[in-house]
């Protein structure tokens, strides 16, 4: 089978039935899907997250300061281990 984006081909059970609507988001069926390779679905579910997250920011600016306290928590657990340059 092919990934509907990258159009390589890959055997089915190495590729996912992507909601264009993701189902945490309230999708459906009805909304359509397409089978993504890994790759493929991982980006468009961090698009689709992002351009979420920026509406909700700038739309909700009360939000900002709960978004600077988990970008704190984040950088700090991400660097954690970090080796020192």
């Amino acid at each position: 089978m092919k990934c509907s984006k990258c159009l390589n081909e890959f055997p089915e059970n190495e590729l996912d039935l992507s909601h264009d609507i993701p189902k945490y988001m309230g999708g459906t069926d009805l909304d359509g899907r397409h089978y993504l390779c890994k790759q493929c679905h991982d980006k468009y579910e961090l698009e689709v997250i992002k351009r979420s997250f920026m509406y909700l920011v700038k739309k909700f600016p009360e939000w900002r300061s709960t978004c600077r306290i988990a970008s704190k928590r984040v950088k700090e657990e991400f660097f954690k281990n970090a080796e020192k340059v």
